[in-house]
């Protein structure tokens, strides 16, 4: 065998990997092609386990509908991480906000990124190991609040339907990016201790204060009741002071029209997405389409 058939065979080989690796580049921005398959997969964001059931009936739909697009959920430790990823390519979509978080995230940070359906609202309510009531709360107690801007401004307007503080009112538009701080609480007549903490561990550290706001995902994630709250805000998802903080599924703004992602939309806004939501998020959450 001579030299040049060799070298002819090999190049072959490396022309054949470039276009391979060229197919594959090739493949839309929506997900990526599992050749065995020939399904779409597409990867989706989540901050809470609680979750997985309705993206598993999410498939379902899609399978039954006869549709090759798989949704494969990536679990992230916040929605901050959430969203880098997907500025990042890293993941496909996001579900792990609702309107306030990711008009915060476009403000501050920039990112090209877009809502392109809504999901569910989810509550935040006030838990407590030690009370029965919000009206047992003592002066000075201690109260754990999210750490975040959006979220924990949010507990702060929950603490004000409970009539344990008061707030400036021009602070107090989150529709428009405006949430309210500590500094903005203008009556505490408790003195109550308010102490950002990870929104993700409130629930395990009730034993320390006397009371936390949680999110209905990060209390389910816990194995407590949504029911189980000392204090719950109304869940009108048609009252428009509930609308920053209903849910939605995001993708980058280049990719929000895509046809894939019109499918899954379709495949989630149902009754079959709409009972798994009733069953094991105990009918708390609630369906917004």
């Amino acid at each position: 065998m001579n030299s040049n058939h060799i070298h002819n065979g090999t190049a072959k080989k490396i022309l054949s990997v470039v276009a391979a690796v060229g197919l594959l580049a090739s493949v839309a921005a929506c997900g990526s092609a599992n050749s065995s398959e020939d399904v779409t997969v597409v990867k989706v964001a989540l901050t809470t386990s609680s979750d997985e059931p309705i993206w598993e009936q999410v498939n379902k739909n899609l399978k039954n509908a006869g549709e090759k697009i798989k949704v494969e959920p990536v679990a992230m430790k916040s929605a901050v991480l959430g969203n880098q990823a997907l500025v990042a390519g890293d993941v496909d979509l996001s579900a792990q906000q609702h309107y306030a978080f990711l008009n915060g995230e476009i403000k501050t940070k920039g990112y090209e990124i877009s809502a392109i359906a809504e999901t569910y609202l989810s509550p935040l309510n006030i838990y407590s190991n030690k009370l029965k009531s919000i009206k047992g709360l003592k002066k000075g107690d201690k109260i754990l609040i999210p750490n975040d801007v959006t979220n924990g401004g949010r507990a702060l307007t929950v603490l004000q339907a409970a009539g344990v503080i008061k707030l400036n009112p021009d602070k107090v538009d989150p529709a428009n990016g405006v949430y309210p701080a500590q500094e903005d609480i203008t009556e505490n007549k408790l003195d109550v201790q308010l102490v950002p903490t990870d929104r993700n561990l409130i629930m395990g550290s009730l034993d320390d204060a006397a009371a936390g706001i949680a999110n209905a995902n990060a209390v389910v994630d816990f194995g407590r009741s949504v029911n189980d709250n000392i204090f719950a805000v109304d869940l009108n998802p048609k009252s428009a002071i509930n609308k920053p903080w209903i849910n939605v599924i995001v993708a980058r703004s280049k990719d929000k029209d895509s046809e894939v992602y019109r499918k899954i939309i379709k495949a989630y806004h149902t009754d079959s997405v709409k009972k798994v939501i009733k069953d094991t998020l105990d009918g708390s959450v609630l369906p917004v389409w």
